[in-house]
């Protein structure tokens, strides 16, 4: 006999326990779904086919249909109890051609088990069955799959960077052919920011004065002067620093 381990398993042999009226035709049943005679398994919307081996030449072919769901049992769903598609016996009809009498039959019975340990294993079994979207897993496989086109993407952008911004944009040069260094004690005191300053003084502005002195300073860079840019820089820095 299959035991479920999940409670969709359990809700499944109860309502196979249901469909059999509560009685014990179960035994050839287990029997042929327990050796694997029950073989080729479909399921789609509203349908789950079976084929049946039994020893006969012929295998027996098992339909279990199932009724749609309503709008109450969708919304369940969605909201995460997936037991609440499990449908009740009034919703199952099997269509089967078998010489036996008993109904249902050991053939049916054994089609019926192999649905539940499916569905036991796999829930989505059920959802496809029922005909049934679960949205919620679906949102999660969507954002899962966003959030891992992102990281990608990111990724990508930075190993272009990396592969580009160095020899493009910053150019260091050889310290031993560097002729000029451009100091400012001033400069260096101010962007430094001592814990402690003497005498509680303020950091004095960068005055025009000083940037006078060094207009004549051209600082070039592919071959133009971006001395001004580094000028501007220095007063926006400044007064920002200063006013905050």
């Amino acid at each position: 006999m299959i035991r479920p381990t999940s409670p969709v398993g359990e809700a499944m042999m109860q309502l196979l326990s249901a469909y059999t009226d509560y009685k014990d035709p179960l035994g050839p049943g287990v029997a042929i779904q327990r050796k694997g005679a029950v073989k080729d398994f479909f399921v789609e919307s509203g349908k789950a086919s079976f084929e049946v081996h039994d020893g006969r030449e012929r295998a027996f072919d098992v339909d279990i249909h199932v009724s749609p769901p309503s709008e109450n049992v969708r919304r369940a769903v969605h909201s995460g109890e997936i037991e609440s598609a499990v449908p009740k016996v009034g919703e199952i009809q099997i269509h089967h051609v078998c010489p036996e009498w008993a109904n249902p039959c050991r053939h049916e019975i054994a089609a019926f088990l192999q649905l539940v340990k499916e569905i036991d294993e796999d829930q989505n079994v059920l959802l496809k069955w029922r005909d049934i979207d679960n949205k919620k897993q679906e949102r999660g496989r969507n954002l899962k799959k966003d959030q891992s086109s992102t990281e990608s993407e990111k990724k990508a952008t930075i190993r272009t960077l990396r592969d580009n911004l160095p020899g493009r944009f910053v150019r260091m040069a050889d310290s031993k052919k560097s002729t000029q260094i451009i100091s400012n004690q001033d400069v260096i005191n101010f962007l430094s920011f001592p814990q402690q300053v003497e005498n509680n003084s303020e950091h004095e502005q960068i005055s025009q004065r000083h940037l006078q002195e060094n207009e004549k300073i051209q600082i070039n860079f592919d071959g133009f002067d971006i001395q001004p840019l580094i000028t501007d820089a220095l007063e926006t820095m400044s007064d920002f620093l200063l006013k905050n």
